[in-house]
């Protein structure tokens, strides 16, 4: 289940998966989930490949969800 309030994310912000989930009130899977079944693709770290969120991804996800 998500937070019922908008997360507190800046729109060009960067934010690692376990930090969008935190942010989100969701575990990280149930935010995989969400971003998969939105078709919300989170961007890669060209230097350490890990996947990241933006903020504007969050709040799209969120008012989806909502």
């Amino acid at each position: 289940m998500m937070c019922n309030e908008q997360p507190q994310v800046s729109k060009a912000g960067r934010y690692p998966v376990m930090e969008a989930a935190r942010r989100m009130g969701c575990d990280r899977r149930t935010l995989w989930r969400y971003a998969d079944h939105l078709r919300v693709h989170p961007h890669v770290n060209a230097i350490n490949n890990r996947q990241y969120f933006t903020g504007e991804q969050l709040i799209r996800i969120w008012r989806a969800v909502m």
